[in-house]
């Protein structure tokens, strides 16, 4: 059933008297649209509003002819693994509402379920050197091991590393783009993007078939800050964007971590600065703990609990077959998607998902597989 917000909401996103920046604004400082339509006239124009911006945001039947392009939105959303959250919907992140500037609406493809996670981003020079790429890998794959979900934004470089690392532990991942989610940039990240969006979420703020352009990036950014617990800057020179997402997060109340490099490589200069300002230090999934008390421990408690609940339920289960059952989703899974979560093989997850079946454990369907 379609919901009447998320219709508003996308009047207001493509409605030709708001920018994306002053509505992002006006939810930060205002509130949601519901709030706003009990405010008055007034109050609004006090605000700094125009006529033509009062009357979209306090009339709910303005949008009842909708406009073709959120027509075309609502359309590519009613595909499978796509969904457009808007800032009411119980599934928009709980931190991203708290910054100062929340996107009106949120793109996802991919789970939309896991942007309430605990997160942490990595995040880092596109020109990383390999010193760079093998410890971001390294850092995202022991923090998804430990349970948390790892953000970063789908560049060359320290992001694609650090998707790599998690999704090569079986966690998952979400890639925060400064394009439509159904526009891969860079392109040579297609094979990546298709795995992100099979084990964690694409999202954008932009709608689909949004091309790239420079004033996106700084945009992205922020999200990717204000989806996380803390970001750790792994490389960066001096003028690197990564240390405009480590001073949003700041800004944004959130943990800042920088990784040290070589003294002699320019791309560690951006992460001394910060250590230098007060981030933290991190070599190890320890040094992120400490700065963080409870957030991995918490995060690994409800990876373990998955598990267990899955083997109490049934428990003649072998262990691997517990985590298997434990990966799939509410809506089921793919085979697939399955074999990039646990890493197992195509005769192993058929293996594994033959022994499921018979043990009445799960269910399949229309190619995907549900629990019981």
């Amino acid at each position: 059933m379609e919901d009447p917000l998320l219709t508003d909401y996308l009047g207001l996103v493509h409605h030709e008297a708001f920018s994306a920046g002053i509505l992002a604004r006006t939810l930060g400082e205002l509130g949601s649209l519901s709030s706003l339509r009990l405010m008055r006239a007034e109050v609004l124009r006090e605000a700094g509003f125009g006529k033509r911006q009062i009357a979209a945001l306090l009339s709910k039947g303005l949008f009842h002819s909708r406009s073709r392009k959120a027509e075309a939105d609502l359309a590519w959303s009613a595909r499978p693994g796509r969904s457009i959250i808007h800032f009411e919907s119980p599934l928009y992140p709980v931190l991203l509402r708290e910054i100062a500037a929340p996107p009106p609406v949120l793109y996802v493809e991919g789970e939309a379920s896991c942007l309430n996670d605990a997160c942490l981003a990595l995040v880092g020079s596109r020109r990383c050197t390999s010193y760079g790429r093998r410890h971001a890998h390294w850092l995202a794959h022991e923090l998804s091991r430990a349970g948390l979900l790892i953000g970063s934004g789908m560049a060359l470089g320290i992001d694609a590393a650090a998707h790599q690392g998690a999704l090569a532990a079986g966690g998952r991942t979400v890639a925060v783009l400064g394009a439509g989610v159904d526009v891969c940039y860079p392109a040579r990240n297609r094979e990546l993007r298709e795995q992100i969006r099979c084990q964690g979420a694409l999202v954008s703020e932009f709608p689909p078939g949004t091309p790239p352009a420079r004033a996106n990036f700084p945009r992205r950014n922020r999200i990717i800050s204000g989806l996380a617990v803390g970001v750790v800057v792994v490389e960066a020179s001096l003028r690197s964007g990564s240390l405009v997402t480590a001073k949003l997060a700041l800004q944004q109340n959130r943990e800042v971590f920088a990784m040290p490099g070589p003294i002699s490589s320019p791309v560690s200069q951006g992460c001394h600065q910060l250590l230098r300002q007060g981030a933290a230090l991190v070599a190890s999934v320890e040094d992120v703990a400490r700065e963080l008390p409870g957030i991995i421990a918490a995060a690994k408690n409800e990876s373990d609990a998955m598990q267990a609940a899955a083997a109490g339920r049934h428990p003649g289960l072998a262990p691997e077959n517990a985590t298997l059952l434990a990966a799939l989703d509410e809506s089921g899974s793919l085979p697939e998607t399955l074999a990039v979560k646990t890493g197992l093989s195509p005769q192993q997850l058929a293996v594994q998902l033959l022994e499921l079946e018979l043990s009445g454990a799960i269910t399949s369907k229309g190619g995907r597989h549900f629990r019981a």
